[in-house]
């Protein structure tokens, strides 16, 4: 009977720390696949934000030295601006989901600037005006981002 008992007690402490290890493992599996998705939604915004400066920087630089971009490259970063701008507004709609809360306020403030930038009395202010703010809400979202990605 004393056999069958410590069998038994065996069999229960086996099944019962096969059960936590399963869970425990579960749950870091899950930890980490969200940590992994919250990575690619900063990313994509973060290329985004990339994008977005490339555009003015590089107009920026034609401007400075008075010239004008290849139409080629001039339809390239068009293009690249538009799905940057594309990629900031839907994070910014749909991002709560992955995204820190302080990392959505970001975005929402650098919208509304970008909209005040239209006021600009010509090209190479605004290309200016862009790229001081791209650059200054690029920078806050990173730091946020490795604030948020912090485990």
């Amino acid at each position: 009977m004393d056999v069958v008992f410590q069998i038994i007690v065996g069999i229960v402490i086996a099944a019962a720390s096969s059960l936590i290890t399963v869970r425990l493992s579960r749950h870091q599996f899950r930890s980490e696949r969200w940590w992994e998705k919250k990575v690619v939604a900063y990313e994509r915004v973060i290329d985004a934000f990339h994008h977005s400066r490339k555009f003015s920087s590089e107009h920026f630089q034609a401007a400075l030295k008075s010239r004008e971009l290849p139409k080629e490259r001039e339809e390239e970063l068009r293009k690249l601006a538009g799905q940057a701008s594309d990629e900031i507004k839907r994070a910014s709609d749909v991002g709560s989901f992955l995204l820190s809360d302080e990392a959505l306020k970001i975005l929402a403030r650098y919208e509304a600037e970008v909209e005040k930038l239209d006021d600009c009395e010509s090209w190479y202010k605004y290309l200016e005006a862009d790229l001081i703010v791209t650059g200054k809400y690029m920078q806050e979202f990173l730091v946020e981002s490795q604030r948020d990605l912090k485990r």
